[in-house]
């Protein structure tokens, strides 16, 4: 009995048994089927994923990367085992880790996703920035296991949306502080937007004033309501943008000349709906135009009225501007020869001749004088630089003087001077012999040995004159050769102090030596170098004119400076050379109306100055007084 029941029992817990293995196996089954069925879908979202064009990551709840897509890696440059393991965002500064973990610590059962835009530094250097769409998984209670990642590179976008951002405030700017008036309105006439400067072009206090009261432009703010029809007619016509011109009325019915530069705006079947454009008051241009055209009416007058040709000529030697008498000596009228070359009027060598004279005006920004002869013609030619509000040169005025029949005057002048001098000298050195012949004679009285030792005198000063005038003759045509010898100036100076000591006290006027900056009584030798009687003429000529120009009771002062290359003398008075004297001051028989002035001292100083290898040049002041300064080299000319 009891061996019954132990079998029995066994037999029953076998039956458990194979039950129990029986619910293995359908377990198993089922969850090899389920793993199977998760690996294939895996298979199949890792498939997709790791195909898609954006990027995709995962990581841990501490911002470890766990999981990137190939996209990712090729965005960054690195390969997946490279980026595994490392902080999300990938080469992201602090501050944006920092951000983005702040933002997605907030992701849980009641906010699972949230998307950010922040920067990434790539290896390359470039900066890039990022949008991320964030989602949280959690577990059955609730807790982040994990985050997942999709994001895109949005630096074209945002750049185009700076880029967006930066023409709208430009273009807000330019509205707003534009110089001219700015509109857009209905065909119909009403304001849809307008800037300030409209405004109170119109009268207004603001824009939103003029937008909301204006209710017809034409009718309110045209002078003549019938010229506004006549723009929307151009605009029906045009294809582009029109300029046009017309007379408003302001609010308070004062009139202004307004010049608009407007586009039209079509709808589909091509009609005009609205207007944009821009508004200058041009009231005040065309009066100072005006005022300009008379300008240059009286200009072209007074240019008329002369009789110097006269030019305003471009670098390059095209004629912008030329009076009559110009462009009759070319062959045309001035609406003829404006805007044509030099170059088609003359040979080429000569334009190249000329053209270089223009250019050193253009350079030393100074004006060049020059003699220009050709064709049996002579001008006086002067080129002068006209500057710009820049202070550059882009021009030049070109006067020429017609001066072919003074040149042939003075060179009859000359011939009949040259002539007279030959001839005056044969009987001279009759004169000065015989004086000394007779003088030898043993039967003469007293008186008239005095009478012939005068007439010997004068007959020797009138040969030393012609003699000189010889020699400044030769020193015009440059043919004068100089000797020059050590000359004693203290000497020199003390002949012409005496010489003139009578004009000088006649005009209570002191004449004083200075050498190197302290009064000097001309008793030691100052050496200059060069041919005493011209040098002392020199000096002569010029102390005499500053004695005579001085005021009386004044003091005319001789400075001397001796340099290592150079001598300086200044000649200093208070006196003020007279305007019309200064342009020809140098100039032969320029006297400026000087009471018995012949017009050749300062001449005549020119030229021994230049034969010596110097140089003179004044200056003329009412506050300071005139100074001449004479520059000579310590070795001149033929050494």
């Amino acid at each position: 009995m009891p061996k019954r029941k132990d079998n029995a029992l066994l037999v029953q817990e076998l039956r458990a048994l194979r039950g129990r293995l029986i619910d293995a196996d359908i377990q198993r089954i089922t969850h090899d089927r389920e793993e199977s069925a998760r690996l294939t879908a895996q298979s199949r979202y890792q498939a997709i994923v790791e195909n898609q064009a954006e990027l995709i990551c995962g990581y841990d709840p501490l911002g470890i990367l766990t999981y990137v897509n190939p996209a990712f890696c090729r965005y960054h440059g690195r390969e997946a085992r490279g980026l595994l393991g490392t902080p999300f965002p990938a080469f992201a500064s602090e501050q944006d880790l920092l951000d983005v973990r702040r933002a997605v610590s907030d992701l849980g059962p009641d906010r699972g996703m949230t998307a950010l835009v922040h920067r990434v530094i790539l290896p390359d250097g470039g900066v890039r920035w990022q949008e991320w769409a964030h989602r949280a998984v959690m577990d059955a209670s609730g807790a982040v296991v994990e985050y997942q990642a999709v994001g895109r590179d949005v630096t074209d976008i945002r750049e185009a949306m700076e880029a967006h951002r930066r023409a709208e405030e430009k273009y807000r700017a330019i509205f707003e502080n534009a110089p001219l008036g700015i509109f857009r309105t209905t065909a119909a006439g009403r304001f849809e937007e307008l800037n300030q400067v409209m405004a109170a072009m119109l009268g207004f206090q603001s824009p939103e004033e003029a937008a909301s009261v204006v209710m017809d432009i034409g009718r309110e703010f045209y002078d003549d309501p019938a010229r506004r029809l006549e723009l929307l007619a151009a605009l029906e016509k045009a294809s582009g943008n029109i300029t046009f011109e017309t007379v408003f009325r302001r609010r308070d019915g004062g009139r202004f000349t307004g010049r608009l530069h407007v586009s039209a705006v079509r709808d589909e079947t091509g009609r005009v709906v609205s207007l944009i454009g821009l508004m200058d008051d041009i009231t005040e241009r065309m009066r100072m135009e005006e005022e300009l055209r008379r300008s240059e009416r009286t200009a072209r007058t007074l240019l008329n009225s002369t009789l110097e040709l006269a030019f305003l000529v471009d670098v390059d030697g095209t004629i912008l501007a030329v009076n009559d008498i110009g462009a009759k000596r070319l062959g045309g009228s001035p609406g003829e020869v404006v805007g044509r070359n030099f170059w088609e009027y003359m040979p080429w060598e000569t334009f190249e001749r000329s053209i270089d004279r223009a250019w050193e005006a253009f350079c030393e920004r100074r004006p060049v004088r020059f003699e220009d002869e050709r064709t049996g013609f002579i001008h006086d030619v002067l080129i002068s630089p006209v500057f710009n509000d820049a202070g550059g040169v882009d021009k030049v005025a070109v006067f020429a003087q017609d001066i072919t029949e003074r040149r042939r005057l003075e060179r009859l002048r000359e011939d009949v001077e040259r002539i007279t001098r030959h001839d005056m000298k044969t009987p001279l050195i009759g004169i000065v012999g015989f004086a000394q012949l007779l003088l030898k004679s043993a039967n003469l009285t007293d008186k008239q040995r005095e009478y012939l030792a005068y007439i010997q005198n004068s007959g020797r000063q009138m040969m030393d004159y012609i003699k000189k005038s010889l020699d400044y003759f030769r020193m015009e045509q440059r043919s004068y050769v100089l000797r020059p010898q050590p000359v004693d100036m203290a000497r020199v100076f003390r002949r012409i102090h005496e010489d003139l000591r009578p004009l000088a006290v006649n005009k209570s006027v002191l004449v004083a030596f200075v050498m190197d900056g302290e009064e000097i009584s001309l008793a030691r030798p100052i050496f200059f170098r060069g041919e005493e009687d011209h040098l002392e003429n020199l000096f002569a000529n010029l102390i005499k004119n500053a004695v005579e120009a001085a005021p009386e009771d004044s003091v005319v002062t001789v400075s001397i400076f001796s340099g290592k290359d150079a001598h300086r003398v200044d000649i200093h008075n208070p006196g003020v050379i007279p305007e019309a004297a200064r342009a020809r001051f140098f100039e032969r028989y320029n006297t400026a109306g000087k009471e018995g002035g012949t017009g050749l001292g300062v001449y005549v100083a020119r030229l021994i100055a230049e034969v010596h290898g110097g140089a003179i040049d004044y200056r003329t002041d009412p506050g300071e007084g005139t100074c001449l300064r004479v520059t000579l080299p310590t070795n001149p000319p033929g050494e």
